[in-house]
């Protein structure tokens, strides 16, 4: 199986192919507000650092949020523009369980909180058991509250702390509470992104629905109801120029 995944949610933008039962090419940079702008350029190194075109992509993959309204419109527009070109079928996942599964087998020494800053002193969190599975739902708050939305499960630490809001969450922790960080820069990585789809592919985990964002608070300026699936980019987005 070919899957071809990416992650334009943060601050970063990632791609990476998996082929050959393993990731077959990936690439990452800091994109900043350039996510239109960087992403094709970024699917076309990966794509031809993993000898295959894009036609030869079985799935696609693509995060969904949290995370920056922008970038995750761009991802899920390109992402589905692609999959309907190709006739291929599309994963979504979220920012936060590919955060999780992440975090190496060595350092989960507890439960996983996964946890993204979502400026303005807030956080996006969500937390997972030592196998990555999901403790509770995703949600919005201020680092502050932090302790009252993990309750009774405060006490049943050390918790491992993953994202680029790991240091706002552990600050907002009782000092009784051991946690630590896992180290690293903090953003989704599009090789666990890819790793996580192919599984869901291979047990037909996924859906013929679309993915859809997830948006966790209102943006500061409110996106269209539909998300367009067939953007203008700088580069030109086609089948033939990715191949």
């Amino acid at each position: 199986m070919r899957l071809l995944g990416f992650d334009t949610a943060t601050r970063a933008c990632s791609a990476a192919l998996w082929a050959g039962g393993g990731v077959a090419a990936h690439r990452r940079i800091e994109a900043a507000e350039r996510h239109a702008e960087a992403l094709v350029p970024l699917l076309r190194e990966v794509v031809a650092e993993g000898g295959a075109g894009l036609d030869a992509v079985d799935v696609f993959a693509v995060t969904v949020g949290p995370g920056s309204f922008t970038g995750i419109r761009i991802g899920l527009a390109t992402a589905r523009g692609l999959a309907l070109a190709a006739g291929r079928p599309l994963i979504g996942l979220t920012t936060l369980e590919v955060l999780a599964a992440g975090v190496s087998e060595r350092a989960r020494t507890g439960p996983i909180l996964a946890a993204l800053d979502a400026r303005r002193g807030r956080l996006y969190v969500q937390l997972f058991d030592r196998a990555a599975r999901p403790l509770g739902e995703p949600c919005a708050a201020a680092a502050e509250a932090l302790p009252g939305l993990l309750g009774a499960r405060i006490g049943r630490g050390p918790f491992v702390v993953a994202g680029t809001g790991s240091q706002a969450a552990m600050a907002a922790l009782p000092p009784a509470v051991e946690a630590h960080a896992v180290p690293g820069p903090g953003f989704p990585d599009a090789r666990v992104l890819v790793r996580l789809a192919v599984t869901r592919a291979e047990s037909a985990a996924s859906a013929d629905t679309p993915p859809r964002p997830l948006y966790l608070r209102e943006p500061g300026a409110r996106p269209p109801v539909q998300l367009d699936c067939n953007p203008i980019y700088p580069h030109g987005l086609s089948i033939k120029n990715l191949r």
